[in-house]
């Protein structure tokens, strides 16, 4: 137990808003002092969030012993197969091998087919993945098909050429031997 003189000293040293904690109290924080063992806690694990080395990062990306963020082999590969099928594109036509009815998906008054001779257009494309990536296994869409290279360049210089053919394909004399002229072939949904 304290003796008065310590009391009596303990009053005067601190203010009376102020509660010496000790020992002999039996170590009971003031009340409310929760929140700053909490708050003290946020400030840690934020600063060790923060400070820590390791980044997150997106798959495809890798962090170098040295630190800096680059590309994983697998994206740098992607990228540089995506770059060499824009420089090396493919504009085609895939035209009748038979007289014979075939899909018509611009034709006039909902008509679902249209008679084509042989060699007559049914579609004009675009590929960078060459004939065998974009048709597989020959499925061009309809039976009876052939697919043929008209132009072998730039994605741009293709997608020029394919616009052309397209929007030219209503003077062909092919097309204008109709009772009907389409807009656009007839293996085309779009314009493009």
């Amino acid at each position: 137990m304290a003796s008065p003189s310590h009391a009596a000293y303990q009053e005067k040293a601190y203010p009376k808003k102020l509660k010496v904690v000790s020992k002999e109290d039996g170590g009971n924080f003031p009340k409310g002092s929760g929140w700053l063992i909490c708050l003290l806690l946020v400030i840690v694990g934020f600063s060790s969030y923060f400070l820590s080395s390791s980044k997150k990062m997106a798959p495809g990306l890798i962090e170098t012993p040295e630190g800096e963020i680059t590309l994983s082999p697998e994206r740098q590969a992607k990228l540089e197969r995506e770059l060499e099928e824009i420089d090396n594109a493919i504009q085609y036509a895939l035209v009748a091998s038979s007289n014979g009815f075939y899909p018509c998906y611009s034709c006039l008054d909902g008509q679902k087919t249209i008679f084509l001779k042989f060699g007559e257009v049914w579609k004009y494309g675009v590929t960078r993945k060459g004939a065998e990536g974009r048709y597989p296994q020959e499925n061009y869409g309809a039976p009876n098909l052939v697919f043929i290279r008209q132009l072998i360049g730039t994605y741009s210089e293709c997608l020029k050429a394919e616009k052309t053919m397209i929007y030219g394909y209503p003077l062909l004399p092919e097309a204008q031997e109709r009772d009907f002229i389409l807009i656009r072939p007839p293996g085309n949904k779009y314009d493009s």
